[in-house]
């Protein structure tokens, strides 16, 4: 009897574990928050596509997240994953991918010229300003027989937003095309207000990085992964780019969640290469004196980059509210550049934070991007950060408040050979430090990181 016993409770623990291990590994469903809508500013949206609150018409084919810990097992995949280079690291494919067999393509199988007939995943999205809008989407396409799909508005599927034609090339390129004609393909925004956009399959093995909308029709695609997405509310998962992809489920489930950070005590510490390699930056560990495992280093050329090339996001918690000041430990490839200045090439990156207010007497940082910079030519790596303005280069700290909450910020590159190793957000009670003295330095080298939930 107690053998019996013991058999069922095995076979109990092992249906389970089973229905356990069938829901992790799943990468249909949405990962995004039903409070998240993407917001259009100043005539343009970006939304990224792996951030789907809803899929429909997924029997025959879905839509399926890829990234460093979700590796789609569906079926049939012709290529490899392409999540390294993708915006944020992860994206979307329709899956399995058959329409390049021998037979051809099969209608109702793995093509649909039907739009809205097979897997559709939606996005919500707040405009301000009504009117025509193209749409420029980021694939990658392997080969001829998955590189088409179809854009749908409130519930309908205008002609002229159908059977957008990709490039394909074997990397992510932009495309606002549409396959038969070669014209541009729009959606008419007919009103301001939250609108749901569409997308549904015409070709299995399509994959899809992220779209923009754009009332420009002059609009020059950007040769990376482009401008930031903006929100109106929610906030974007973070999968990272980080670990190899394999058969770990754990990972799966936490990376479907936001890693925020925790202050404790006044004090948040993040390792910047914990937020993932994104587009232009690469890992470094060349440069030696660097903490953790290692620095991001931004590879793009020039010394003025536009802000929004290269996010790097990091959501945070603020537990002690207060006035904080932003420090960042990196450091410029070559410190005896332009000596006759204190603004060197290779010295700052663009920062951004969403939530908190300006501090009253410091520099002001806004709710948009601030270029921060080293000023001066310090040999090696340095905490002394500043909010520079501009000739003729003053020390000025980064400051932020805030309450209670959770918050987020990004970094963008800007100058060719920056390096970011670690930051720090700590709280003050009378006034932000203009310049660290060595011994503080070393004592915020020491500190350990902050944990995550």
């Amino acid at each position: 009897m107690k053998s019996l016993v013991f058999a069922l409770g095995l076979a109990s623990l092992f249906v389970a574990v089973t229905a356990w291990a069938q829901e992790v590994v799943r990468t249909d469903t949405p990962v995004a928050g039903n409070d998240l809508v993407f917001e259009e500013v100043d005539g343009l949206l970006v939304i990224e596509a792996e951030c789907f609150f809803a899929q429909s018409n997924s029997l025959k084919r879905a839509w399926h997240l890829t990234s460093a810990a979700h590796r789609p097992q569906v079926g049939r995949d012709i290529d490899e994953p392409h999540f390294a280079d993708a915006s944020g690291g992860a994206y979307i494919e329709v899956l399995p991918d058959t329409g390049n067999d021998p037979v051809g393509p099969v209608a109702g199988e793995s093509i649909s010229d039907k739009p809205g007939e097979m897997a559709v995943v939606a996005y919500r999205a707040h405009f301000t300003t009504p009117g025509r809008y193209h749409i420029w989407a980021r694939a990658f396409g392997t080969d001829g027989d998955d590189n088409t799909l179809h854009f749908g508005l409130d519930g309908q599927w205008p002609t002229n937003s159908a059977r957008m034609h990709t490039f394909g090339g074997k990397k992510w390129l932009w495309a606002c095309r549409h396959r038969q004609h070669k014209g541009k393909i729009y959606l008419d925004i007919p009103n301001a207000g939250t609108h749901t956009i569409t997308i549904s399959m015409r070709e299995d093995g399509c994959e899809l990085d992220r779209f923009i909308l754009t009332r420009d029709e002059q609009f020059t695609p950007p040769d990376s992964a482009g401008p930031p997405a903006k929100l109106k509310s929610g906030s974007l998962p973070n999968f990272g780019s980080t670990g190899q992809p394999g058969n770990d489920r754990s990972a799966a489930v936490t990376q479907t969640r936001t890693t925020v950070f925790q202050e404790r005590e006044g004090l948040l510490v993040v390792e910047v290469e914990s937020l993932g390699a994104a587009d232009g930056w690469k890992t470094g560990s060349a440069a030696a004196g660097f903490k953790g495992n290692g620095y991001l280093e931004w590879t793009l050329p020039g010394q003025g980059r536009k802000a929004g090339e290269g996010l790097l996001t990091c959501s945070f918690q603020i537990r002690t509210p207060g006035d904080y000041q932003f420090l960042l430990r990196s450091r410029m490839p070559d410190p005896k550049n332009r000596p006759d200045t204190l603004d060197p090439d290779g010295n700052d990156t663009w920062l951004r934070f969403t939530g908190g207010t300006d501090v009253p007497g410091q520099a002001a940082l806004g709710d948009g991007w601030k270029k921060i910079a080293i000023l001066g030519h310090p040999a090696n790596w340095t905490w002394n950060i500043h909010a520079d303005s501009g000739p003729p280069h003053p020390l000025t700290p980064v400051c932020r408040a805030f309450p209670a909450g959770v918050f987020r910020l990004e970094f963008s590159g800007r100058s060719f050979g920056h390096a970011l190793d670690r930051f720090v957000l700590r709280r003050y009670d009378s006034a932000p430090v203009k310049a660290l003295t060595p011994a503080e330095e070393i004592a915020l080298d020491q500190v350990p990181v902050s944990a995550s939930e």
